[in-house]
């Protein structure tokens, strides 16, 4: 039985890991890092089933088992509202693995002094498994206390640490890990997949938008687009309107610092393609090909020097973000140079 089943790809890291374990030679804190959808979480929940000898939470990205502590949950007496928006504050199973997810938006310190207090105090009883998901949402205080515990870790106790953003992540608690990069999967990977799990439709649009990530194309498949791209597709559609700006600076405000560096991706790659269109490209260079028809209707209102500019914003956007800049600041830097140079257009 593998339980890395569903995982798209990464089987060279599969491999590794296995053979680590096999041999006894797995470290003791794993950082897994690369962008959101790559397979980071079911490659830890994997991991953690292959050190512990069982299945532990579920093989779907524990989604069956957040679901059956959701019920219990609201069984016990929680309103669903609450169970919502607040998750636990660790996911146990079995008193063997252990799940650290973000509390409404932020991991924090208190999780885990009560993993410390309350679960990994006693020795003996076999190996543990404690997976960190979305380590950048975590503050200092909480990046500190947990490289205490994995500069001398407990006994047969293994850190699964995963992250999208790993220039967040300090330098001591890099230096303390292994480093897994997850990358992009090959689109005859990410196809057959998709085949496996029933999907017929014809996937080479979604295929090019998605650039290897399997769980983007399997969305774009399922929706024809994803909520961050549609924004930042109305985004370009919008901000020639001399009324938008205010509207949009009040949405942006609402996301997530994540969700806000996803949207400066895709306004970047939506530029390349009105470019790419301005020089008569073919479809199968475009990053976003499903929405050619609108980049070719705002087309007009982009200016070759405005769309370089969107370039350099966008990924001078993106660093400050990870350098923990104020969000509001960030992005209303970006509009306010962007409006500029659309204003200058047209003038």
């Amino acid at each position: 039985m593998s339980y890395f089943e569903q995982v798209i790809g990464q089987t060279a890291i599969i491999d590794h890991l296995t053979t680590l374990v096999e041999r006894g030679t797995l470290p003791h804190s794993l950082l897994l890092y690369g962008e959101k959808g790559l397979g980071k979480l079911n490659t830890a929940i994997g991991l953690a089933s292959l050190l512990i000898g069982r299945q532990v939470f579920s093989p779907d990205g524990g989604a069956q088992f957040l679901e059956a502590v959701a019920q219990a949950r609201q069984a016990d007496g929680e309103s669903e509202k609450k169970t919502e928006a607040e998750g636990l504050a660790i996911y146990v199973d079995g008193g063997q693995a252990f799940w650290l997810r973000p509390m409404k938006s932020m991991l924090k310190v208190e999780q885990w002094y009560e993993l410390l207090s309350s679960y990994l105090g006693r020795t003996g009883g076999g190996r543990r498994v404690v997976i960190v998901e979305d380590f950048q949402t975590a503050n200092a205080v909480m990046a500190n206390a947990m490289l205490k515990t994995i500069e001398e870790p407990p006994a047969d106790v293994f850190f699964l640490i995963l992250t999208n953003q790993i220039a967040s992540v300090l330098p001591t608690i890099k230096s303390r890990c292994m480093l897994v990069p997850f990358g992009p999967v090959s689109n005859e990977t990410i196809t057959a997949a998709l085949r496996k799990e029933g999907f017929t439709e014809d996937l080479q649009q979604a295929l090019g938008a998605g650039q290897g990530n399997p769980a983007l194309v399997r969305e774009l498949v399922r929706r024809g687009t994803l909520p961050l791209l549609e924004k930042a597709v109305k985004m370009l559609e919008r901000w020639p309107k001399a009324l938008f700006f205010t509207q949009l600076s009040l949405q942006i405000e609402a996301l997530k610092r994540d969700e806000m560096r996803e949207l400066m991706s895709w306004l970047r790659l939506l530029g390349r393609d009105i470019l790419a269109l301005r020089a008569g490209a073919p479809d199968d260079v475009l990053q976003c090909p499903l929405h050619k028809a609108r980049l070719l209707a705002v087309l007009p209102s982009w200016s070759v020097k405005t769309l370089l500019l969107l370039e350099r914003e966008t990924l001078a956007a993106e660093e400050a973000l990870r350098l923990n800049v104020k969000a509001g600041l960030v992005m209303d830097g970006v509009l306010i140079a962007l409006r500029q140079a659309l204003k200058e257009d047209t003038q």
